[in-house]
């Protein structure tokens, strides 16, 4: 049986590298509106209010004492604080758990935190605030407005938030803040350009059929940009059409593992799978496949293989003739008068 070419994807698609979470996506409170006002009790009792704090820069972060991400978190404030101590800056953690209350005061203990731990029973400040993830942190200026949302706890998370503190403190320019944050950042957008210029020039050579150009340009891309999950696809085509079927095997599950949802990577595993026999496995992952494309003739085809090789053919038959029906159903004109697509 021949073996149908390489089918490749033309549409670009863009990494967003992401260092800090988008303060959108923190909280609802608009920057620079006044911070909401809250009244709550405290882990060891008396009530605390945001206004108690007027005239200081507040650093607020809401958490979850049994999230790792909010230890974490925490365990980096403490060392913020201590840099910060001296220079007005006040700490407050938010709680929302309220069917462990008898244990906070033992979880807090545990965490060794000397700043005010206090209780958001009734989810008050969750709500006015629009608390998204645990945990969040937010910066509250001096006036009482709110500056700066935090979410999460990425590996950025204590540059980010000593940055701006820093900034808000009037130590440092929001240009050298911005340095400070995103140190990487113009070397990593250099990265990116690189590697969709690499994939560029490999597509061109894999459609001119220079497949061997074409792999040394798609390894480029790779190297320059990794977690670009198009690169080890047509990597891992290009190795299935050279008969390198480990190879393509490899490549087609590392752009799985960067995006899941690959319907490319997917059929192309499938693909790989039938060379080496495994015509079950080849089955349930070309049929997974199916339900996300949108284009399956591919997918169609391969699943025709598997079943044909597989003994089954009944059902190699029922994929064949959907495989044409959607060819035909793609290309309305006959081929004198040219293609619809």
């Amino acid at each position: 049986m021949k073996k149908s070419p390489v089918i490749l994807t033309t549409c670009c698609l863009f990494l967003n590298f992401i260092f800090l979470c988008n303060i959108a996506f923190a909280v609802s409170v608009t920057i620079g509106e006044p911070a909401p006002e809250f009244t709550l009790p405290s882990v060891e009792g008396p009530t605390v209010s945001l206004h108690d704090f007027k005239g200081s820069v507040v650093v607020l972060i809401y958490f979850r004492a049994d999230q790792k991400r909010s230890t974490m978190a925490l365990e980096e404030i403490k060392t913020i604080q201590a840099e910060f101590r001296e220079k007005d800056v006040q700490f407050i953690g938010i709680r929302a758990d309220s069917e462990k209350k008898d244990a906070l005061p033992t979880e807090i203990n545990e965490l060794n935190i000397d700043f005010p731990v206090l209780l958001d029973l009734e989810r008050d400040v969750y709500g006015s605030y629009g608390i998204r993830v645990y945990p969040t942190t937010l910066i509250i200026d001096r006036e009482g407005k709110f500056i700066y949302g935090l979410p999460g706890h990425a590996l950025t998370y204590k540059i980010a938030l000593k940055g701006h503190l820093k900034f808000i403190l009037g130590e440092i320019t929001e240009k050298e803040m911005e340095e400070l944050v995103h140190p990487h950042q113009k070397q990593i957008d250099e990265a990116t350009l690189l590697a969709h210029r690499k994939y560029h020039l490999a597509l061109k050579f894999t459609e001119a059929r220079l497949f061997d150009q074409a792999i040394g340009f798609v390894k480029q891309s790779i190297a320059a940009g990794p977690d670009m999950a198009k690169s080890h696809i047509l990597l891992g085509y290009l190795f299935l059409d050279a008969k390198e079927t480990d190879n393509a095997i490899d490549q087609f599950n590392t752009a799985l593992h960067i995006d899941p949802s690959s319907k490319d990577a997917g059929t192309g595993l499938g693909a790989a799978l039938i060379e080496i026999n495994n015509f079950d496995r080849a089955i349930d992952v070309l049929t997974k496949a199916l339900f996300l494309n949108p284009i399956p003739e591919r997918t169609l085809y391969e699943l025709g293989r598997a079943y044909e090789l597989k003994g089954d053919k009944e059902n190699a038959a029922v994929m064949y003739k959907k495989s044409i029906g959607k060819i035909v159903d793609h290309h309305l004109l006959p081929s004198s008068a040219g293609h619809c697509r």
